[in-house]
């Protein structure tokens, strides 16, 4: 019973940390954006401060029904595949519009830590919605 309860909160603080991910990617949408190669990609105020509104709203949707019954699942589930679909752009853009480029020397090395770094958060977000994406993915 005990092992039950510990992927329990394993799991719960996975969705929690993914939320916050978002909705702080979100508020950097919405306050202009700067550090993130995504919002440098579409280089549009308008259309980043509206996807940092989405991306505030999914982590909260992804967030909020941890503790708070009411929201429906369907809600969620398209939170999650939302984000998911965000980060592999996160992943295009920042390690490979933005980030490969003409290495000399260690550089590899500090592209190939951020890299990982990037599919490190996508395998929690997809662990996150493993179950929200079981209709997507066959």
């Amino acid at each position: 019973m005990a092992k039950v309860a510990i992927k329990t909160v394993g799991d719960v603080a996975l969705k929690l940390l993914v939320g916050l991910l978002f909705i702080c990617i979100g508020i950097e949408g919405v306050a202009n954006g700067g550090g993130n190669d995504l919002y440098r990609a579409i280089d549009n105020e308008t259309v980043n401060i509206l996807l940092g509104i989405v991306l505030i709203v999914c982590g909260l949707l992804i967030i909020v029904p941890l503790f708070i019954s009411g929201i429906k699942p369907l809600f969620t589930k398209y939170s999650l595949i939302i984000v998911s679909v965000v980060w592999v752009l996160v992943i295009i853009f920042s390690d490979f519009v933005y980030g490969f480029g003409n290495f000399s020397g260690t550089e590899i090395f500090e592209w190939l830590e951020g890299f990982i770094y990037h599919i490190l958060i996508l395998l929690s977000i997809l662990q996150a919605s493993k179950g929200a994406l079981k209709g997507v993915v066959k």
